[in-house]
Formats: structure tokens, sequence, C-alpha cells
């Protein structure tokens, strides 16, 4: 019998591997030692934790401010003990202070007598009102798309022109313009599909925005430089299969106390195609 080759490395479409995947997920991913210190984790789950990086010089120990130290240890010992997958509510602090609760699912793993624990975050925060912005259904929204209109940013900017300190991370999409012979409806109905696109993989928090004829704009309050690009990271993935059309896509993240006007201008000013699979919407109907 001939010997069966080695399966080739998988690949999802256009190059993008699994570690791709993994580190433009919305939930977080790690790996802990038997001391609770982070050996790897996805950028979302550094953010989690509260810490900006790790690094052999400089490793990160986690804490879940629910438990003690001695509980903490307790609950790992007992988890490798096990061997299965448990899951966690945890809290973690943050450098402002603040805390992130967490739905945490993690098994433990021996290789040869060395324990590993591998999980998965789902931040399960409470969320703040839409860009600190009580009563959003009272905005105009656009009524081709229902994205909220423009009028809407000049309530953010208002809000940060009282909150200098406050981050905030931007997606510009600019949308590819109609086909030839396409009708202004129809290019209104492809903005609509892609607004409902985009509110798929963005959280109710954040908000999207009409500022042009081709231009949408994602609104993410407390998002800085790491989080705005796993968003536009995660759309592109995202587009490639389910996108209503191709576009561009630029984004940014707050600096200095910028106005909102400065990141819409730089994040246009950096954008980048985005492929999608060409799909047919409007298919006759057959009776």
């Amino acid at each position: 019998m001939s010997e069966i080759p080695a399966a080739p490395t998988r690949h999802f479409a256009d190059g993008v591997s699994l570690p791709d995947l993994v580190r433009h997920l919305r939930e977080g991913v790690y790996i802990l030692d038997a001391d609770g210190v982070v050996l790897d984790a996805n950028p979302v789950a550094l953010d989690l934790f509260g810490f900006g990086s790790v690094s052999a010089s400089s490793p990160r120990v986690v804490r879940d401010l629910t438990r003690s130290p001695t509980e903490w240890r307790m609950e790992l010992e007992a988890l490798a003990s096990s061997g299965g997958v448990r899951e966690f509510m945890r809290e973690f602090a943050q450098p402002n202070g603040s805390r992130r609760t967490v739905f945490d699912t993690c098994y433990a793993r021996n290789d040869g007598g060395t324990i590993t624990y591998h999980g998965v975050l789902v931040d399960i925060s409470a969320e703040q009102p839409r860009a600190g912005v009580a009563g959003d259904d009272a905005h105009v929204r656009d009524p081709w798309t229902g994205a909220f209109a423009s009028e809407y940013l000049r309530t953010v900017e208002a809000r940060l022109a009282e909150q200098p300190d406050a981050p905030m991370g931007l997606c510009v999409l600019v949308v590819a313009p109609p086909a030839t012979g396409q009708s202004p409806q129809a290019f209104d109905d492809c903005l609509e599909r892609m607004t409902r696109f985009l509110l798929r993989h963005i959280r109710a928090s954040e908000a999207v925005v009409r500022t042009a004829a081709d231009q949408l704009v994602i609104v993410l309050p407390g998002a800085n430089d790491r989080a705005t690009e796993s968003v536009a990271r995660r759309i592109q993935l995202a587009a490639l299969r389910s996108a209503p059309s191709a576009f561009q896509l630029g984004w940014t993240a707050r600096h200095d106390a910028e106005p909102l006007s400065v990141l819409v201008e730089r994040a246009r000013q950096h954008v980048v195609p985005v492929r999608v699979v060409e799909r047919v919407f409007d298919v006759p109907r057959t009776m």
C-alpha cells in the first residue's frame, strides 16, 4: 500500500491562514503557562487582559479580579487534573481603572508534563450607549440605506470636544461606483445591502454613517489603533464572501484630541481595495 502524502497546509481564500483569522477575531484567544503567564495571545485577548503586549523580557501574569491568587491557582490545577473544557465568568482590570467582564472557555493541555491553558474570551461587559449619545433613534437616518445621516457625526464631534482625551476609531468605506447603465436606485440598494453587511460585523455601541453618495463611515467609540485595525481586518475577511459590492477601506484612530474631520480625511487618504467574490443579487423571479 502506497504511503498517503501529508496534507498540505490549509488556507482560506486569498492566502488567509488560520493564524491570520485568529489575529483578527473579535474574540480573544490565548495560551497561558501553569503560573498564568501569557505565552501567546491575539490582540483582543491582550486588550481584555489589560496588557499592551507580551514578550519574554516582560512576562505578563493574568489575574482574575473575582478570585484571589490562591483561588486562581487552585482553579487552574483542578482544570489540569480534569483535562476537560470549563467555562468561567472573569473580570480583568484595565489600565484606566475600569473592568472588563468576560466569558472564558478554556482547557488544560499536558505535553509531557508541561501544562498550558488554551482558551477563548468573549467580552460580555455592559455596552455603553452608542457614541455616548442618548436617543439614537432621534437622529436622522439616510432614507435609502438605513445608516445614520451625516448629521450624526456632528453630535459625535460635539461629544469629542467635551472629552479631548476620549479614544475613537473610524473606518471609511468608499463603495465602487455604479456600473455603466446602472440606475441611481440600484446603487442605493447596493449601499443598503452594504450597510446591513457592516452592521453584522460591528457592536451595538458602534454606528454606520452615510457621509457621501459613495461613502460609509463606521464610528468606533473607545477604540484605539489596535482595536480599530482589528475591526477593519475582520471586515476585509468577511467581505470576501459576503459583501454585496467591491469597496475601498481605510481606518485610523484618534490621537492628541484630534477632531473627527481629521480622522475621516486621514482614513480616506489611506484606503485600500477590498476584494469580494462577484455575485448577482438582482436575479429575475420565476413563477
